[in-house]
């Protein structure tokens, strides 16, 4: 890596450096990395490359009510608008929190965390990039109130809770974050049981398969990769409370991921990412779903899991009604609890 004296140059350019090694960003500034590089260049791509240059980086550490914290190196750049640091500083740190509570600490030691303003007042998309750092753009008319309401950052954050996978499993990691951002926030009580069910009855429809479907592994559309896979951990969730009478749920397994090195850093085959979960609840349940959803296009009777859950969607009102005398009610009501 090319460095240079000036502190304030190096911090930029080693992230551009970073992201041109690993093709992250097709559309950023290729920076050479031979000698030949001049103050002449370096100021041309300071201008073209706004995402890179830092105005702002606040350090801070946010430990989980379970133990060990997490390092964050926070870095907001362009214009605030409506939103000081600290307020965003209080957010990425109670996003870490809610993930690192979940997983029983924070998969990593440390994380670059980039906020990046634009137009706009909503949160846009997020990215991660192999558990070393996430980045979020936010719009600068947001207010603290839009900022509590999102699940972007919280998505990206979760994704350090799972080892890397071949690319052709990529639905199972962005569908572990899909599932967990609404059931995490829940836990923690800022969103109802109901606001859960609602978003994940309008949206689980998305993940079944469609003709010409060939299964999670080898159907690579929006809906399988987010809510297919959603759908998948959902089962496996139930799944697993039902196979053990709920002494191991999701959570279970994701702890015993983490605690076993399975975290964003890794890369893990297959083979081992299932061994290790039948190690760690004592079945079978994530090796069979994942042999009967990703192998192949079949997936479970959405309604009729819902139903023994006791989830109804109302028609007259577009909301869900939950029942507490169905089958597996008692499940439905635990996976909401912290």
């Amino acid at each position: 890596m090319r460095t240079y004296h000036d502190p304030r140059v190096r911090t930029r350019f080693e992230t551009a450096f970073e992201d041109n090694r690993r093709g992250a960003l097709a559309d950023r500034v290729r920076v050479p990395h031979d000698e030949g590089v001049r103050w002449p260049l370096v100021l041309f791509a300071l201008v073209l490359l706004p995402v890179t240059a830092r105005a702002d980086v606040v350090s801070s550490r946010a430990t989980p009510a379970s133990g060990r914290g997490v390092a964050l190196d926070i870095d907001v750049s362009g214009r605030r608008g409506s939103l000081d640091d600290a307020t965003i500083d209080r957010w990425v740190r109670a996003n870490a929190q809610l993930a690192g509570d979940y997983c029983g600490r924070f998969p990593v030691d440390a994380l670059q965390v980039e906020v990046v303003m634009r137009s706009g007042s909503r949160v846009g998309f997020g990215q991660h990039f192999a558990g070393r750092r996430v980045r979020v753009h936010v719009g600068r008319n947001a207010t603290e109130a839009t900022l509590a309401a999102e699940h972007v950052l919280l998505h990206e954050l979760l994704h350090t809770a799972f080892p890397s996978l071949d690319r052709r499993h990529r639905w199972m990691r962005e569908g572990l974050s899909t599932y967990l951002e609404t059931m995490v926030r829940a836990q923690a009580g800022l969103v109802s049981e109901e606001q859960v069910w609602d978003r994940w009855v309008s949206q689980m429809p998305n993940g079944l398969p469609r003709w010409l479907d060939r299964g999670l592994d080898r159907t690579h559309t929006w809906g399988r990769t987010y809510w297919g896979g959603a759908l998948f951990w959902m089962v496996v969730d139930v799944d697993l409370r039902r196979a053990t009478h709920g002494r191991h749920t999701l959570r279970s397994l994701v702890r015993g991921v983490v605690a076993r090195g399975g975290v964003s850093l890794r890369t893990w085959p297959m083979e081992r990412l299932l061994r290790v979960a039948d190690a760690v609840t004592g079945t079978h349940v994530l090796r069979n779903t994942y042999r009967r959803m990703a192998l192949s296009p079949r997936a479970p009777d959405l309604d009729a899991l819902l139903a023994r859950l006791g989830v109804r969607e109302d028609q007259a009102t577009g909301h869900v009604q939950l029942s507490d005398h169905a089958p597996d009610a008692a499940i439905r009501r635990a996976m909401i609890v912290r």
